[in-house]
């Protein structure tokens, strides 16, 4: 920092970004109007500044920082004492890339979250079609980046953006879990079975009905755990833990196959009836 005895005009202030953190050593020249340098000064590690012009009139200031835009302001300094100027820097990184499946194809409207180490949002972006991205106005440093789009698992991931303050990240997303499986009765396939999936609360998420071969399939489920019941005379209940893509998940009844289609087939018909079909 810059210090003078005669402090009959001094230019002081801070140096911070957009966000109101404070810029460390930042480098602040002051330049007359045919764009000679008068003084120079440097930023202390909370962004405080002095600098002293020779003379009062008219200048401009030039401040820059590693990581930031640099900024140039004009400033007019008079005779009889100090003058405050805070200034503000944006950064001039960006963090850039695609967000793609595992196999290649482009998730568009995907949310990208950036977080600093403190759970700041730093910055924020939508995919594209073509599941690009791009957030402005990061400086180096380590984030925390969040992606979430729908019907796919939310990922996280820490990264370090150098210190030119560009860095291309691409992102791999997974679709959420199918589970699916068969249901039985005395060891037959059983057509026409409700199985319901109920959260850890006993909320329903998902319902679905079995083929004629006694299969089932409910598709978008995030991991956790969760009880499924299929509707027969009695319910079956069971539980399972989804963790993966697919997950496997048979079920057993304790009724007569024959039995329970043609209970199904009654409900159908009578179903169909009170709907005038």
């Amino acid at each position: 920092m810059v210090t003078t005895a005669d402090r009959s005009r001094i230019l002081s202030g801070r140096v911070i970004r957009d966000n109101g953190y404070p810029v460390p050593d930042a480098a602040l020249t002051l330049i007359d109007a045919r764009g000679h340098q008068v003084s120079r000064a440097t930023g202390d590690s909370d962004g405080a500044f002095l600098i002293d012009p020779p003379t009062s009139g008219r200048y401009v200031l030039i401040v820059a920082a590693n990581g930031l835009q640099p900024e140039a302001v004009h400033v007019t300094v008079t005779d009889g004492g100090d003058q405050h100027l805070d200034l503000a820097l944006r950064a001039s990184g960006e963090l850039s890339g695609v967000v793609r499946t595992a196999v290649g194809e482009p998730v568009p409207e995907a949310t990208i979250t950036v977080t600093d180490p403190h759970g700041e949002v730093v910055g924020a972006a939508v995919t594209a079609t073509d599941g690009t991205y791009a957030c402005h106005g990061l400086v180096a440093g380590t984030y925390t980046l969040v992606v979430v789009a729908a019907q796919m698992r939310p990922t996280a991931a820490t990264l370090t953006v150098p210190d030119s303050g560009r860095l291309r990240f691409d992102v791999e997303l997974a679709p959420m879990a199918i589970l699916s499986g068969t249901v039985r009765a005395d060891g037959r396939t059983v057509y026409g079975v409700q199985v319901t999936v109920l959260d850890s609360s006993g909320a329903a998420m998902k319902t679905a009905r079995t083929d004629e071969d006694g299969r089932y399939s409910v598709t978008n489920l995030p991991d956790g755990e969760y009880t499924l019941i299929a509707r027969s005379y009695p319910p079956a209940t069971s539980r399972v833990t989804v963790s993966g893509r697919e997950i496997g998940h048979d079920m057993q009844l304790s009724f007569d196959a024959d039995e329970g289609s043609e209970q199904y087939a009654r409900e159908s018909r009578d179903t169909a009836g009170r709907r005038g079909l």
